[in-house]
């Protein structure tokens, strides 16, 4: 199993990943896995096996499989519009490789 660098995450269109809501305000979304098939900057829509379920993002911790590897994420680290939150990432990575921004 390998590392994952939460900057290559941030920088990554989520659309297609499976995830699974780990916690939340809301009892009874704890639980809801699926596909993501759409982001906004608030929410999540998950596609289930039950239909469609849209979650919000802040206040909630997901876990989402990247690849070989489940990472748990706060949603309210990515509470951006899915283009602002892949730039964020884009620079932390460029910053951490030593290229000015």
């Amino acid at each position: 199993m390998r590392k994952v660098k939460i900057a290559e995450l941030i920088a990554r269109d989520w659309i297609g990943l499976e995830v699974e809501v780990a916690d939340s305000p809301n009892k009874f979304e704890i639980g809801i896995k699926g596909e993501i098939v759409d982001e906004t900057e608030k929410t999540f829509r998950i596609m289930t096996e039950k239909g469609l379920k849209v979650v919000a993002k802040k206040g909630r911790s997901f876990r989402l499989k990247y690849g070989d590897v489940t990472v748990r994420v706060s949603g309210d680290l990515t509470a951006f519009r899915p283009e602002d939150r892949i730039m964020r990432g884009l620079m932390l990575i460029k910053r951490s490789k030593g290229v000015l921004v």
